[in-house]
Order: structure tokens, then sequence, then C-alpha cells
């Protein structure tokens, strides 16, 4: 009986050591423009979770002082559970305004007990059994499934994003070295090439993305932790 309650302890302890962690952290935002690669705003990022629910946000927007050249913001919430170490997105909503006239709303709900989503309440799209995120909460995803699986190549998600649901493969390009600031930080590559996106993931800082660059349809975007604002 003593036996069986130690094993039990053992696998609530080891639960809780890979679960979530709150955190927060900012990031300078760069963009290519016409002009060449610039410094145009921040990024933050913010994750509030207990033992199963969670919910993630980014916020990015351009400085003051480039509005006028480079008017751009984009907010995006994650809503989900973490069930055995499997993340699942029940909600995802992106708010986007690019220069004066292009303006996006988006939410899709996710009901993967029912194999599908909707879009904005009305279009409904067929999902499948399996990892579920969505364009944010993959980065949580990858950051809690590399540190639970160093040696792995590659993983695959079943990914929500503002088109469609779909399976992605996320491959693992091994380790690189990156500066930011004074400080030199390790990290691991991963990139999907048909969502353009490219992560560094750093140990020090849980396995979440320290650099982000993306590729949204004619906007490359940089996102460069500031080491000095991550908190957990």
């Amino acid at each position: 009986m003593k036996k069986i309650k130690i094993f039990t302890l053992i696998l609530i302890l080891s639960s809780r050591v890979h679960a979530l962690s709150p955190y927060s952290a900012l990031y300078d935002l760069y963009a290519d423009t016409n002009m060449g690669n610039f410094k145009i705003g921040i990024a933050e990022f913010s994750l509030e979770t207990d033992d199963e629910n969670y919910i993630y946000t980014s916020q990015a927007s351009t400085k003051s002082m480039w509005s006028a050249l480079y008017k751009f913001s984009r907010y995006e919430q994650s809503i989900g559970i973490n069930s055995y170490n499997e993340l699942v997105s029940k909600k995802y909503m992106v708010t986007e305004i690019l220069g004066d006239n292009d303006k996006k709303n988006i939410t899709i709900d996710f009901f993967p007990e029912k194999n599908y989503a909707t879009y904005n309440n009305n279009e409904k799209w067929k999902i499948s059994p399996g990892n579920l995120v969505d364009e944010l909460s993959v980065y949580l995803a990858l950051s809690q499934d590399v540190k639970n699986n160093l040696d792995a190549k590659e993983f695959i998600y079943q990914v929500g994003s503002e088109e469609k649901v779909k399976f992605q493969t996320f491959n693992i390009n091994g380790k690189g070295k990156i500066t930011i600031g004074d400080e030199i930080i390790d990290t691991i590559l991963v990139n999907c090439p048909e969502l353009n996106l490219t992560l560094n993931l750093s140990e020090n800082h849980n396995y979440l993305p320290v650099l982000i660059e993306k590729i949204n349809k004619k906007n490359n975007f940089r996102i460069v932790l500031n080491s000095i604002e991550f908190k957990t």
C-alpha cells in the first residue's frame, strides 16, 4: 500500500515539474521596410495558468514615431487546457491593424470532442483527433515538448491559423548561439517551412522562444527577446 502511495506521489510531482509556468516577457519588434530592417516597436507575451487551464496573450505594436510610415498592431489570445502535458486549444482570437485600411478580427472556437472548429461563429472547419494548438499556443507546446524530448527531430501539431486547421511539422535543426545585448544564449533551432516560421528556443528561458522570425504575407517580422524583462 505504501509503495502505491509513493508511486502516485512521484507521478504527481513529475507532472508538476513539467507543467506550464506563468511568465511575462518583452521583445523588440523589427520589420523589413522599404528603407531596410528597423526596430519599429515592441511585443509583449504573457502566460497565466493553473494546473489545467491557460490563457496566453501576445501584443505587438509600432512606436508612435513609426506609425506614420508603418502602422501595425496585433493582439492575440489563446485559451485552452493542459491535460497530461498535452495542450488543447479551445479559443484563438486575433485583432490586427496594418496601415489605415487593412484590419482583421478573427475568433476561432475549437470543439475537439466534436471534431470541428468554428470561424467567427460562422464557417465550420473539420478537425482531427490529436494535438490541437493554434498559432500562438504552439510556442508553449514546443517549449513543453522540447524540454521533455530533447532527442526528438520533429514535432507534429494540428495548428489552427487564420485560414485553416492543419497538421504542421516543426523540424528541430540542431543548436546554435545567438547574442542578445551582452548575453550569448545557447538555443535550439526550430522551423516550420509551411508557416514561414523560425524559432530559437532557449534552455535558460524554459525553452521558450528568444528569437522569432515570421513572414506574414508580404511582411517579414523579427521578434527578439529583451532578456532583462523576462520574468517567471
